[in-house]
């Protein structure tokens, strides 16, 4: 399927512009439930898509080549010089509210998930100075605010998740949802010997109840997010890949990838009669 999708994009593209597609697309992320396989389809996919060349540009995976304590060290040098921007202190303050105002579990969590939003923010604003290029995320935004989602206590707050999204600008994000059952991320998530997902951590007896808000919380979101998008007119991309017992990451990578490529060329189109 890949490379006939390839050809037909290529083949549906002006001869002058057959080896590249004029597109604002820097963003590629990846959300799900743990377990659901969003670190392999996401590596899988980025593969894929720098198979296809100069067609897309050049393809990266967010953080694919640091260690744990590197990618720390890193967030502190993207993260610290723009709290000279007074709209990167106004938005951390607003993440801060938002996410005191959630009631984490504790003081940790409050500090942790604070860090890896605002970091995330740097990281993508770092990462648009920079052309020519997409980005492959298996843990972003949509992810970071799932997370907190998961550990709160309180649903309403001053500060709304979409309006902060929005202000971080979408434009150039094609979120890909990996849509499967918890049944299916669970199970597939007990085989891992990592132990790097709280869902792994948590007592037997916990287990029902927290797949089933972390599921209702995946599917709320994503709803939330196409809602938002319709009445707003927001130009990112919210792409469903539904996840099966019997899909091999392949076959989730594929459906991915088709999807990704579709939003590139649909997004090259209207750059072309944005331009005209």
């Amino acid at each position: 399927m890949t490379s006939h999708t390839v050809r037909d994009l290529v083949a549906g593209l002006p001869p002058s512009e057959a080896r590249a597609l004029h597109t604002d697309i820097r963003f590629v992320e990846f959300f799900g439930l743990p377990g659901i396989g969003k670190t392999t389809a996401s590596s899988l996919m980025a593969k894929s898509l720098q198979r296809c060349g100069p067609l897309v540009g050049e393809v990266r995976i967010a953080g694919e080549t640091r260690t744990f304590i590197g990618r720390q060290i890193y967030r502190i040098g993207i993260v610290i010089p723009r709290f000279r921007d007074p709209e990167f202190r106004s938005l951390v303050g607003r993440i801060g509210r938002f996410v005191i105002e959630s009631g984490q579990m504790s003081l940790v969590d409050v500090i942790k998930v604070t860090w890896n939003l605002c970091s995330l923010i740097a990281y993508i604003e770092d990462e648009r100075t920079r052309k020519n290029s997409i980005i492959i995320l298996d843990q972003g935004l949509l992810q970071g605010f799932w997370s907190i989602f998961l550990k709160s206590k309180n649903r309403t707050t001053s500060e709304k998740w979409l309006d902060i999204l929005s202000s971080v600008g979408m434009h150039d994000m094609i979120f890909v949802h990996l849509r499967g059952g918890a049944d299916i991320a669970r199970d597939r998530l007990l085989t891992r010997s990592d132990r790097s997902s709280r869902m792994q951590r948590k007592s037997a007896d916990s287990y029902p109840d927290l797949w089933s808000a972390a599921d209702h919380t995946c599917r709320e979101m994503a709803a939330d997010l196409e809602r938002e998008m319709r009445a707003e007119d927001h130009s990112c991309v919210l792409a469903a890949v539904d996840v099966d017992r019997l899909a091999s990451p392949e076959d989730v990578a594929e459906r991915a990838l088709e999807a990704v490529l579709l939003a590139c060329l649909d997004r090259h189109r209207l750059c072309d009669m944005a331009g005209q």
